[in-house]
């Protein structure tokens, strides 16, 4: 089986009471591990691509990397583009045969958000290509709680982009952040339980990446379908190249690659264990 689009696993996450990870990959070994370990948990897997690391890793290249693993993989796998800035890149994924792409609009007016991911939509759709987007505004953990909290996704606007925009996920702004914060993250449970009660399409978490096991437990009882994670598989793995790389700087590639790979795919078998701590269908 190649890489599917990722709204019918979306789907079925939320109706079976877990989230599904969206883990960010950079190369081979990285692709490998996620892989790896969705297949041991036995759970869906979305393999993403962030739209700065497009140049490093070629969109027909990763995108071969991701249907080699969902041939031999027992699971289902897409690849999405993530946090992507414009329609032409959004196209480029598409040409390059992920299944799935995230347009991230976020800071645009409110209008120019509908029309451009409407238009993203419409051209994906017609190439059985899922689409996620951003509505409210995910900071990177630098920035202050009060910065993090000042552009939260509005229930009821996040319930008309939907309607207006056709979109198949939608990734919502509720305290977390991207990278490693500097202090415990707010998360405002209360507005994702409101956002979730008025979009009826899968909801989308970023900013997974160091946010405390027991809130990532709380964001998926309370019904998000998905979490996005990329930091922490960037810092196990550049600790595992370290690790090696410190004791025996002549090592070959394949062993320093290898023992990042694992320490990888140790964070990840983490993630997913509480992403489907509430899973019902097995």
């Amino acid at each position: 089986m190649r890489i599917v689009p990722f709204d019918g696993m979306l789907q079925n996450a939320r109706e079976h009471h877990f989230a599904i990870g969206g883990f960010n990959v950079v190369n081979l070994e990285t692709a490998q591990a996620v892989v790896n370990a969705a297949a041991k948990e036995h759970t869906p897997l979305i393999m993403q691509v962030y739209h700065e690391d497009l140049e490093h890793t070629g969109g027909p290249f990763i995108s071969a990397i991701a249907n080699a693993a969902a041939e031999a993989a027992p699971i289902p796998i897409a690849l999405s583009l993530d946090h992507g800035k414009s329609f032409e890149q959004a196209i480029y994924c598409m040409e390059s045969g992920f299944s799935g792409v995230m347009i991230d609009l976020a800071t645009s007016d409110f209008q120019a958000n509908i029309l451009t991911t409407r238009k993203v939509v419409e051209a994906a759709h017609a190439r059985g290509v899922s689409v996620e987007a951003e509505l409210g505004e995910i900071f990177s953990a630098g920035a202050s709680v009060e910065v993090r909290n000042s552009a939260m996704t509005d229930p009821d606007l996040a319930a008309e982009f939907v309607v207006k925009t056709g979109v198949d996920a939608l990734a919502v702004s509720i305290g977390t952040a991207h990278g490693i914060y500097s202090s415990k993250p707010v998360i405002d449970f209360d507005l994702l339980k409101r956002i979730l009660e008025v979009v009826k399409i899968p909801v989308v978490v970023h900013g997974g990446s160091n946010t405390p096991d027991e809130d990532i437990v709380e964001i998926v009882r309370l019904g998000a379908a998905k979490l996005n994670i990329g930091t922490d598989l960037m810092m196990a793995f550049n600790q595992g190249m370290l690790e090696i790389l410190t004791a025996d700087p002549t090592v070959a590639p394949r062993e320093a690659l290898g023992h990042a790979r694992d320490c990888v795919e140790k964070v990840v078998r983490h993630k997913i264990q509480l992403l489907t701590k509430f899973r019902t269908d097995r």
